[in-house]
């Protein structure tokens, strides 16, 4: 199997995609999808792939910097198991240039592809790659006859046994033109507007909605959601605004502020203090409830596995300054959570300080399953115990 340089798309493929497979990464205008394959070409040389990178989008210099700004360093690979094919420069310099592995005239599909194949059987490369097929698509006289010529040669390098990835950008091609172009492909991965979806796959997938949320890092394409289950991550998202507002970048309408323990821990107070325990902690609860609202239903739609799903939750959890969560129990009907050091903490108080939380996982826990939960918190480090613990049960 071929990895592509992301966890979550590994996962979803049942461990990346098959050897000597063509795989076309379909992106609009901002380019994701360029990103995204480089990635994926990258593992593959650090695992002992050898690439043949034909780059027809711009020069290789300008290419090479690009891709450092994402994390994608190609320079300990030229010459050793990295060969670039400038096709570049003879489709828009003012002088025919020549040289080493310099495309002679690339408008020239029967010179361009022969060439490419006779380098693939010549140099023993695992893997062909176009950056990206949809320059060269704008400059034909005849788009047809170029589409059937990209084709013909995704389909003669797998006859090689070679793997082909192709990057292209969707909002160029006419719907006629773009599945025609997409025909020999065994792989469809479409990225574009934060979101990485597979649309082909000659394998079963693993989930039922094949798609999560990404963002564009210095790391290159990274799941959205990873980058809050780490303080660094968190961290590094946050933007404050010159008019007193802190936001978290990448998430609409997310509005934050760093709240003292004591302000929490004064606000659960008061709520007992004026309406009495029962009450309050009915209160505290569905707060807790309303504050988890469409996050069962998110995590469902990326993870079928309602572990990973909860451990995933813990992780925002820690990341967020809240405090530590483990799962004690699960089974079909019961959960049962142990926390520490959560937010507020302190001791000495004569009634549970996080009400909040269990109504969040009961909320969180009927959203994924479509059933209804509901618990209480049965310990408190606010009352003596050693830790807290949550109980959810499934009521119906």
């Amino acid at each position: 199997m071929l990895s592509l340089g992301v966890k979550q798309l590994d996962e979803i493929l049942g461990g990346g995609v098959e050897e000597g497979s063509s795989v076309a990464f379909v992106g609009s205008i901002e380019y994701d999808n360029v990103i995204l394959m480089h990635q994926a070409v990258f593992e593959a040389l650090t695992s002992g792939r050898k690439v043949l990178l034909v780059d027809f989008r711009q020069p290789i210099k300008t290419l090479l910097k690009e891709l450092k700004n994402h994390g994608i360093d190609y320079e300990p690979f030229l010459n050793e198991s990295l060969t670039i094919f400038d096709g570049y420069s003879n489709l828009y310099g003012q002088t025919v240039q020549s040289g080493k592995n310099v495309l002679p005239n690339p408008l020239d599909l029967g010179i361009t592809t022969a060439i490419i194949k006779e380098e693939l059987q010549k140099g023993n490369y695992d893997i062909l790659v176009v950056d990206d097929v949809t320059s060269q698509y704008t400059l034909q006289s005849n788009p047809k006859s170029y589409i059937k010529a990209i084709v013909r040669l995704t389909n003669s390098v797998k006859s090689l046994g070679k793997a082909t990835f192709v990057a292209l950008c969707a909002d160029v091609f006419d719907k006629s033109s773009l599945a025609t172009i997409l025909i020999p492909f065994d792989y469809v991965i479409e990225v574009s507007r934060e979101v990485v979806e597979i649309k082909r796959s000659p394998k079963p997938l693993r989930v039922i909605e094949p798609r999560f949320s990404y963002i564009r890092t210095n790391k290159g394409i990274s799941l959205k959601k990873e980058l809050y289950q780490s303080l660094e991550g968190l961290k590094a998202q946050l933007q404050a605004g010159e008019n007193g507002t802190i936001w978290i970048k990448d998430l609409k309408a997310h509005r934050v502020q760093i709240r003292e323990e004591e302000t929490e821990r004064s606000l659960i107070e008061t709520v007992y203090d004026f309406l009495g325990f029962e009450k309050g902690k009915e209160l505290l609860y569905v707060w807790g409830k309303k504050q988890f609202i469409g996050y069962g239903e998110y995590s469902k739609r990326h993870s079928t596995d309602i572990e990973e799903a909860l451990e995933d939750l813990f992780k925002f959890t820690m990341a967020s300054g809240g405090g530590k969560l483990e799962l004690v129990e699960l089974s079909e009907s019961t959960v049962i959570i142990k926390g520490t050091n959560l937010f507020p903490g302190g001791k000495g108080y004569p009634y549970p300080l996080h009400p909040n939380y269990t109504g969040s996982f009961a909320q969180f826990l009927t959203e994924f399953t479509g059933k209804h939960w509901e618990g209480e918190e049965t310990k408190c480090e606010a009352m003596g115990a050693e830790h807290c613990e949550f109980v959810l049960r499934k009521v119906r």
